[in-house]
């Protein structure tokens, strides 16, 4: 049973409790988090008053955490003992899961790359943290996943020998197909193969034009193959979660927090269709 998940995120510039109250109502059983909310970072101090708070939130919506976002708390500089206490944090509120971005591969996108000994330079340090990081998800019981977005997890090849130079069990792939398309021009269709048997979550994230054209649809409206990618994760005995992130289109403005609920209802109603289509069942 695929546990299909949406991310607080859309709605960052509304409460913690108008996102929770917006994804259970569009039908989803389960949420991730991790970004702020009206300027306030959730979590904050990742304590476990802090979790017991959370927790009674989910509750009372009818929610169980999926994922947790993690890129502040794991990334190269931060103490290891930080990245220690979100994985207890993410324990306390019922999420196995914390995503991660790797490093960033543009002075500026589309077109101003960083040059290839500074990102090696930034990748060798980002693999160095992992590796300490990974030791603290292991105790914890909790995986680290990484999603493309250009720089070390930019593709599936890329995001693979990441993977092989951090060489834990604790971290794995969360694949972004929208990220691909967007930041990279190409079939992520094609693209996932690389990495499908490493992938353990799917960030379910259309886009629509050419690389860099600010669009990214509800899932399913958009170039993302995303019949072919199931199949292709239902061929690697993919179990889940999917999560719902992004979909403002090309919406340059907030979004309002009904017209949220509206998308990602719909979001919700083209993915269940899209995982039976290849064999899974959704919850």
């Amino acid at each position: 049973m695929i546990k299909l998940a949406c991310m607080t995120w859309p709605y960052t510039a509304y409460s913690f409790e108008r996102a929770l109250q917006g994804i259970a109502g569009a039908g989803y059983r389960y949420v991730a988090f991790g970004l702020p909310h009206e300027g306030r970072q959730i979590p904050e101090s990742g304590d476990e008053a802090e979790a017991a708070e959370i927790v009674r939130q989910l509750d009372r919506f009818g929610l169980k955490a999926a994922m947790l976002v993690g890129t502040p708390w794991i990334a190269p500089g931060q103490p290891v003992e930080r990245a220690a206490r979100l994985f207890a944090f993410a324990r306390m509120v019922g999420a196995d899961e914390v995503i991660s971005l790797g490093t960033w591969g543009f002075r500026q996108f589309p077109d101003q790359p960083i040059d290839a000994s500074e990102r090696t330079a930034a990748d060798e340090e980002f693999a160095a943290q992992l590796r300490l990081v990974a030791v603290e998800a292991e105790r914890a019981g909790v995986t680290v996943t990484l999603k493309p977005h250009t720089g070390n997890t930019a593709t599936a090849d890329v995001l693979k020998r990441t993977l092989a130079s951090i060489g834990s069990p604790a971290v794995k792939a969360s694949y972004d197909p929208g990220n691909v398309s967007y930041y990279e021009g190409i079939d992520p269709a094609e693209d996932l193969a690389a990495i499908a048997d490493q992938t353990v979550s799917i960030i379910a994230k259309d886009h629509r034009g050419a690389r860099g054209n600010v669009d990214f649809p509800i899932p399913g409206r958009g170039d993302v193959d995303f019949a072919a990618i199931f199949r292709t994760l239902r061929t690697n005995g993919f179990a889940g979660p999917v999560v719902v992130e992004r979909l403002d289109g090309t919406d340059s403005g907030p979004l309002s927090a009904d017209e949220l609920d509206r998308r990602i209802a719909d979001a919700r109603s083209e993915l269940v269709k899209l995982l039976a289509d290849a064999g899974f069942a959704a919850e």
